[in-house]
């Protein structure tokens, strides 16, 4: 937390020695000359000449402490306690930061110095967590947590973030606070952070929420929710929610996001997928050309003749080949002609073997002869036979006339 900004702003009243009560401190080792041991930037502050004030906090909200050291800078004091919690002090003696993270003896800051607002915001929101530090800030306060997240609060106790990007408190949007209280009424709003063209919006939960300028949401991330593991099935289109259903029945949808082709969603397994702007499943590829499925009238056919259970993925487009993936994981390629050149279940959620109408009855046969426990996960069409790979990772390939030219065993 920074105090430089806050302690300039501070009025500077003169100190001398003889302006602090003459008072024996609440420990340390009175040593060298009566004199603390200084710490940083700052002058020590001899040991009878510790303020009352400083003395009076310390018995009153760290009894368990005693004063290790006191040093004196141009705008504040800086205590540290034999637990090694440190306090600054203005000139006129006022508390401006307590700060517990190391502390070996209080693991948090005092209840009797936290303002009841926000304590019952910590306690409802972050249940699990304790207030490290904490500062009064010109314009309110600002904490940080166990977990190191950083709160800021204003005068009124409103959550606040000005973050360097504009910021604002969650009052200042009330189309922003209809949404959330629509659709997330479990959690609030932590920050708002205002960019060029978008607001960044975090709940306190960790669901993340882009909108634009005209407000309307563009990106919803759960996947941090400690609250909400999944997107709200309210705010996703009833096409992919239907999709999701049929083809990952046992996957929720953590992140949605509007582009400006379509749609693209990433599931709980980390699956993405992206959907035209009429719900079709595409595949960018990475600038490979890529097509909806129904571009490829051949590829469609196929697949739903080999592969009924499954629907395409995406389908990527390269110089030689078509490289096709299906929702199950299954993977397939295709020259240019639209004929298939290896098949590969391997992955398969639901495929977990060749389908045997593709595989040539000769290798069929020589699989169940040599092989009887294990079954095809993959296949290949090479310019001189075939290459297979069985369950149990073997590999062998095949000249043209089904004759067995070469045995992996891995």
């Amino acid at each position: 937390m920074k105090k430089l900004a806050l302690f300039a702003a501070c009025i500077a009243l003169s100190f001398a020695v003889s302006s602090c009560t003459k008072e024996t401190p609440t420990g340390g080792n009175n040593n060298n000359n009566n004199q603390w041991e200084a710490e940083g930037n700052g002058a020590p502050v001899n040991a009878i000449d510790i303020a009352t004030d400083i003395v009076t906090f310390v018995n009153t909200h760290f009894p368990e402490a005693s004063i290790l050291s006191c040093n004196q800078t141009e705008h504040y004091y800086r205590v540290i306690l034999s637990d090694n919690t440190k306090v600054y002090f203005t000139q006129a003696f006022e508390w401006v930061e307590v700060n517990c993270e190391h502390s070996s003896i209080y693991g948090a800051v005092p209840a009797t110095l936290i303002p009841e607002q926000i304590a019952a915001y910590v306690t409802a929101n972050y249940p699990n967590q304790h207030i490290d530090e904490i500062e009064r800030e010109n314009n309110g306060w600002e904490i940080e947590l166990s977990n190191d997240v950083e709160l800021k609060f204003d005068a009124n106790f409103n959550v606040v973030n000005n973050g360097g990007n504009g910021g604002g408190s969650n009052t200042e949007y009330p189309d922003i606070n209809t949404f959330v209280s629509t659709y997330f009424s479990q959690t609030e709003i932590l920050s708002i952070k205002a960019e060029d063209d978008e607001y960044e919006v975090e709940l306190a939960d960790g669901t993340e929420i882009s909108f634009n300028l005209n407000f309307e949401w563009t990106h919803i991330d759960c996947e941090e929710s400690s609250i909400y593991n999944a997107v709200p099935t309210e705010l996703v289109p009833e096409q992919i929610t239907t999709y999701v259903n049929t083809n990952f029945p046992n996957q929720q949808i953590e992140q949605i996001e509007r582009e400006h082709y379509g749609w693209e969603i990433e599931l709980k397994n980390g699956q993405e997928i992206k959907f035209d702007t009429n719900f079709n499943v595409i595949g960018n590829g990475g600038g490979n050309g890529g097509g909806t499925p129904s571009d490829y009238a051949e590829i469609n056919t196929f697949v739903e003749t080999y592969f009924p259970q499954v629907g395409i993925l995406k389908v990527e487009v390269d110089e030689h080949e078509y490289e096709v993936k299906l929702t199950d994981g299954t993977e397939i390629t295709f020259n240019l002609a639209f004929e298939w050149k290896s098949i590969d279940c391997d992955e398969s959620s639901v495929y977990g073997i060749i389908p045997t109408e593709l595989v040539p009855e000769q290798i069929s046969a020589y699989v169940a002869t040599n092989y009887p426990n294990q079954h095809i996960d993959k296949i290949e069409k090479k310019a001189n036979g075939w290459e297979i790979e069985l369950s149990n990772g073997v590999e062998i390939e095949f000249d043209s006339n089904f004759n067995v030219i070469h045995i992996d065993n891995k």
